[in-house]
C-alpha cells in the first residue's frame, strides 16, 4: 500500500540502546576530575584559591548540564523501548482480530504472529523520519535561510553529545522527528527527496549554494552574480556526479555523500569540543571552518615560495555565510594542483559587483603585504552591499593588531599552521580547480573547444603569447632580465621542436625564485592606513609586471609536464591572469613596412651640350672634308704712288 508503513521494533530497541550507552559515556564525561581538582591547591599554592573555585564552578556546571543531557538520551531510550514494545502488541492483535474475522466467515487468510520484520521504508512524501543508520556523514545541501542544520549544536553544550557517539541520538522529541546529533551522525534533512539533501558533490552550471559541512551553521545560496552571496565557481565537465550519488540507480533517491572536506571539518569540531580541563569559551563554526580550510591550503600548497601568504575569512548574513579566501600575490594567485570546496569564493572576481558601475579598473587591495587585510577591506565593501559581516578570520602570518583592536567582536586566529586531516591536491567532484573557481564563462568554453591532439599546441600559444605581450608591455628590470633570456631560450627550442636540457628548467626556476625575493620589498603594508581608506596606488605597477613576468615563467614551466587538459586548463589560468588584469594595457605588436625601391643614375650638369662620338666615316659619294686645312696665301699688295 502507498500509505503503509514498516516498522521494525527490532531497530527501535536497537537504538534505544545506543541511547543508554551514549547516556552512560555522557556521565562518565561529565564526572569532574576529582583527584585533579583536590591536589589542585597541593600543587599551586593558596594564591591558586581564586582559580580553584572557578574551576570547581565550571566542572559543577558541566556535571549538570552531563547529567541533564544524559537523562535525556536515557527518556529517549525508554520512549523507544515503549514504542516498539507498544507496536509488537498493536501488531499482535490485529494479527488476531483478522484471524478470528476469517474463522468466523469460514474463509480469510490465517496469520500467524509476525516475527520478523523488513527495515523502515520511508517512500517520498512521508513525515516520518526513521534514523539513518550510524555512520553516516551529515549531508550538506541547500539549507533554507535562517535554518539551523540537525548537525549543529549550540554554543556552551558539550557538542549535543560525549565523544565517543557512534550512532544516531535522537532527543526525547524523536517521535516528531528531530535529532539531536553527535559527532559524524547523518540526519534526515527538508529539502530533499526521501528526507535527503542534495549532495555537495553534485554539479550545478553557473553556481550553487554556498553550503558549509555538517556540524556548521547554514550558508547563503546564491548564484554567481548577485549580491545575496557568492556562488561556486563554473562548473567543469569532470564534476559531473553519477545518477544518484552513491547507488549509480536511478530509480532510487539520491544519498548523502560524505565529503573529504566536510569529514575534515567535522573531525576538527570533535577535536575542539573535547575536554581539555581549561575553563574557556565553547567551539566558534565560522572560525573553525575558515582554520580547516586554510590548514589543509597550506598542506598543499608549495611552502618554498618567499613571501608568499595566505588568508581565509567568512562573512554571514541573514542568509547564511560565505567563505573566502585570498593569497597576497597579484589578484589573488591560486597555484596549481589546488582543488578547493565549490563553495569557496574569492574577492577578486567580485571588482565589476563592488564597483557598482563606477568604470573602477581593478581592486585598490592589489600589492597589500597582508592578505587578512584584503579580506578585511573587502568584507567592508562587499558587506555593505550583501548585507552581511565579517564573522571569522584567520591568516598564516600574523594578524595586524590595529585589526583586532578595530574588530574585537570577530574570532581570529594567525600564524595557522599546516594539517593534513585532508588532501587538497586530488580532484574529488565537491572541488574545483582554479580555473573553476575564478575563470570566466568564456576561458572554459575556450578550454572545452581545444580536440586533445592540440592541447600541446594551444599550451605553447598561451605561453609564447604570454611572453610577447609582456615583453612588449614593459621593459625588463635588472630582476626580470634573467628569467626573460631563459624563457627566450626555452619557447625558442619548443617551437622549434628541441628537447630542453634539464639545466635549463633549473635555471629557470631559480630566476623565477629571484624574482620572487625581489617582490618582497615591493608590497606595501598598510598598518597605518584605517581600514576602508585604501586607494588605488598607481605606484604598484612595478610589483604588478614583476607579478606578470612570473606568470610567463608559470607558463613556460606547465610545457615541462606531461601534456593534459589540466595542465591547459592551468595555462588558460595563468594566462588570464595577465591578459585579463583590469590594469593590463595591451601594446600591438610593431608592423614592418617594406622601404621605397631606389634606382641610382648618373648626375648629368644642366647646360653642357657634347656632341655623339662617330665611329664610321662618311656615307658613300659623300664629299670629304681635306685631311690638311687649305694654304691660305695672302693677296698681292698694290702699291699706290
Amino acid at each position: 500500500m502507498p500509505d503503509s508503513m514498516d516498522i521494525d521494533p527490532d531497530v527501535l530497541r536497537e537504538l534505544a540502546e545506543q541511547h543508554y550507552r551514549v547516556a552512560d559515556d555522557t556521565e562518565a564525561w561529565a564526572e569532574p576530575p576529582q583527584s585533579w581538582l583536590d591536589s589542585f591547591i597541593d600543587s599551586y599554592g593558596t594564591i591558586a584559591a581564586p582559580v580553584k573555585r572557578a574551576l570547581d564552578d565550571y566542572y559543577n556546571a558541566r556535571k549538570n548540564a552531563g547529567y541533564a543531557l544524559a537523562g535525556q538520551h536515557r527518556k529517549t531510550g525508554d520512549s523507544l523501548r515503549a514504542a516498539a514494545d507498544e507496536f509488537e502488541r498493536v501488531d499482535n492483535e490485529s494479527a488476531r482480530q483478522l484471524g478470528r474475522a476469517g474463522e468466523e466467515n469460514g474463509s480469510g487468510p490465517q496469520l500467524q504472529t509476525p516475527t520478523q520484520h523488513q527495515p523502515p521504508a520511508v517512500g517520498p512524501g512521508d513525515s516520518s523520519t526513521a534514523p539513518p543508520p550510524s555512520g553516516v556523514g551529515t549531508p550538506v545541501g541547500d539549507t533554507p535561510a535562517g535554518a539551523v542544520p540537525p548537525g549543529a549544536t549550540q554554543a556552551g553544550a558539550p557538542n549535543g553529545a560525549a565523544p565517543g557517539v557512534d550512532g544516531a541520538t535522537p532527543s526525547d522529541t524523536a517521535a516528531a522527528g528531530e535529532d539531536s546529533q553527535g559527532p559524524g551522525v547523518g540526519a534526515a534533512q527538508a529539502g530533499g527527496v526521501n528526507g535527503a539533501a542534495v549532495p555537495t558533490g553534485s554539479a550545478v552550471p553557473g553556481g550553487s549554494a554556498v553550503t558549509a559541512p555538517g556540524g556548521v551553521p547554514p550558508t547563503v545560496s546564491a548564484g554567481s552574480g548577485g549580491p545575496g552571496g557568492p556562488g561556486s565557481g563554473p562548473a567543469d565537465d569532470r564534476s559531473a556526479q553519477p545518477p544518484t550519488g552513491a547507488t549509480g540507480r536511478t530509480d532510487l533517491p539520491p544519498m548523502p555523500i560524505p565529503t573529504p572536506f566536510a569529514a575534515a571539518v567535522s573531525a576538527a569540531k570533535e577535536k575542539e569540543a573535547e575536554p581539555a580541563y581549561m575553563v574557556g569559551d565553547a567551539v566558534d563554526n565560522d572560525l573553525l571552518l575558515a582554520r580547516t580550510l586554510l590548514s589543509a591550503v597550506l598542506a598543499a600548497v608549495d611552502s618554498s615560495v618567499l613571501g608568499l601568504n595566505w588568508a581565509v575569512a567568512v562573512m554571514r548574513g541573514p542568509a547564511g555565510a560565505g567563505v573566502f579566501i585570498t593569497s597576497n600575490e597579484g589578484r589573488g594567485w591560486l597555484p596549481a594542483e589546488l582543488f578547493l570546496p565549490r563553495e569557496v569564493s574569492t574577492p577578486w572576481v567580485w571588482d565589476e559587483f563592488l564597483a557598482d558601475g563606477s568604470g573602477d579598473a581593478g581592486s585598490p587591495w592589489e600589492g597589500v603585504a597582508d592578505p587578512a587585510r584584503v579580506l578585511v577591506e573587502f568584507g567592508l565593501s562587499w558587506g555593505a552591499k550583501a548585507n552581511a559581516r565579517l564573522s571569522a578570520l584567520v591568516s598564516s602570518g600574523a594578524i595586524d593588531s590595529g585589526l583586532r583592536t578595530r574588530f574585537s567582536d570577530v574570532p581570529m586566529e594567525g600564524l595557522v599552521g599546516a594539517a593534513y586531516d585532508v588532501d587538497l591536491r586530488v580532484f574529488t567532484p565537491d572541488t574545483a580547480d582554479r580555473l573553476g573557481l575564478v575563470g570566466s564563462v568564456e576561458s572554459l568554453e575556450h578550454v572545452s573547444a581545444v580536440p586533445d591532439s592540440q592541447v600541446r599546441e594551444r599550451c605553447v600559444e598561451l605561453a609564447a603569447d604570454a611572453h610577447a605581450k609582456v615583453g612588449r608591455t614593459s621593459a625588463a628590470t635588472p630582476d626580470a632580465a634573467g628569467s626573460r633570456g631563459v624563457r627566450e631560450r626555452i619557447l625558442a627550442s619548443v617551437q622549434a621542436g628541441r628537447d630542453i636540457p634539464a639545466s635549463w628548467w633549473d635555471e629557470l626556476r631559480d630566476a623565477d625564485d629571484l624574482l620572487a625575493a625581489a617582490m618582497l620589498s615591493q608590497r606595501v603594508d598598510v598598518g597605518r592606513v584605517e581600514p576602508g581608506d585604501l586607494r588605488v596606488d598607481e605606484e604598484s605597477a612595478g610589483l604588478r609586471a614583476m607579478v606578470f613576468e612570473r606568470r610567463c615563467n608559470e607558463l613556460v614551466m606547465l610545457l615541462g609536464e606531461e601534456s593534459t587538459r589540466q595542465q591547459l586548463r592551468d595555462a588558460v589560468y595563468a594566462h588570464d591572469q595577465i591578459v585579463k588584469h583590469p590594469r593590463f594595457e595591451e601594446i600591438p605588436a610593431a608592423v614592418s613596412v617594406a622601404e621605397d625601391s631606389r634606382v641610382s643614375r648618373p648626375a648629368v650638369s644642366a647646360g653642357a651640350v657634347s656632341a655623339p662620338e662617330v665611329t664610321g666615316g662618311p656615307p658613300p659619294n659623300a664629299v670629304a672634308a681635306p685631311q690638311t686645312p687649305p694654304t691660305i696665301v695672302a693677296p698681292d699688295t698694290i702699291e699706290r704712288s
